[in-house]
């Protein structure tokens, strides 16, 4: 009975704890078709980056994919009032053809995003763990757009001699949509979670087949300070990049938003995400914790140079 007892005042205070930890301003509140509420809704979810706190959740019925993008440039730009400019855009998972025949549960195509220039950082960055809701360490790659020509390219052949070349690249994300009750369409309209990336060296490329045959066959791993491989694969099992790059930018396109030189695309995970912290998102024994305090990417068989890499430094101190 006082095990009973026990079990019935930790239930009563997490559901306390979760009741204010998530924005009580729950989604029915709001009439999504309306521009002001829309703005509302951005506005408020501020507080919830700022405060690295969990929104409602979101249902996929909650909210079109229409809406999910409006709600989402307010969004943005509410954030670029201080995260700095527009760097670049970033776009979700998802396998190569799957929207070829028409929307895939809603969603006309692959879910696209903003990237902060303060949020870029340079490798050998050091992020705090308590940086986030729930953040982790995930090997990504990503393009270097190279001239406006980017926007009418056809042929991976035209796609590559518009890129300047690519980036090693490490995505640390904000989830900021609950464990329980998250949807594609919540992640839209939260700018699908960006907060902090880390970028390497360039890596200059060429309009040619053997550049082509270099994309698509490179190796990965992702190590620790000492030496521990944590995860590794090979680019093929992942995406094409080349296919990634055509689609995420015919879905700005779709919404009248242009690439220009400079910007950088995230191509999204090659097969290695690591969270930061015990959470309640991930199976631990598919996407286990993070182990040390230096988490490195490795790119092998992409540069005729070498081996490139990208790093980021955990802190592990307390606020």
């Amino acid at each position: 009975m006082k095990i009973l007892n026990i079990i019935n005042v930790f239930l009563f205070f997490a559901t306390l704890y979760t009741f204010f930890r998530y924005d009580n301003s729950a989604i029915q509140n709001y009439d999504l078709n309306d521009p002001i509420d829309q703005k509302k809704l951005a506005i408020s979810f501020v507080d919830n980056f700022n405060q690295a706190k969990p929104i409602s959740p979101i249902a996929a019925d909650d909210l079109s994919e229409k809406n999910a993008y409006q709600i989402a440039d307010l969004y943005v730009a509410e954030l670029l009032k201080t995260e700095g400019v527009v760097a670049g855009y970033k776009v979700g998972t998802f396998a190569k053809g799957e929207y070829d025949n028409g929307p895939v549960n809603g969603l006309s195509g692959p879910v696209t995003a903003v990237m902060f220039s303060k949020g870029i950082h340079d490798s050998g960055a050091h992020i705090s763990i308590d940086c986030c809701n729930m953040s982790f360490i995930e090997a990504d790659f990503a393009a270097v757009v190279g001239s406006d020509e980017i926007n009418y390219a056809k042929t991976d052949m035209e796609v590559l001699a518009a890129l300047s070349g690519f980036l090693p690249f490490i995505e640390m994300p904000d989830l900021l949509q609950p464990s329980e009750g998250s949807s594609n369409v919540g992640g839209i309209a939260t700018n699908y979670d960006f907060r902090n990336a880390i970028i390497g060296n360039l890596i200059k490329t060429q309009s040619s087949a053997e550049w082509i045959k270099r994309l698509n066959n490179f190796q990965f791993k992702m190590t620790n300070e000492e030496g521990e491989i944590l995860a590794e694969g090979s680019i093929k099992n992942a995406y094409d990049p080349l296919y990634r790059v055509r689609h995420l930018r015919n879905q700005l396109l779709k919404r009248g938003k242009k690439l220009k030189s400079g910007d950088l695309l995230s191509l999204g995970n090659m097969g290695a995400i690591r969270p930061l912290k015990p959470n309640l998102y991930f199976d631990p024994s598919i996407r286990p914790i993070f182990r040390g305090n230096i988490a490195t990417v490795s790119y092998i068989g992409l540069d005729p140079a070498g081996p490139q890499t990208v790093e980021v430094v955990i802190d592990r101190s307390s606020k």
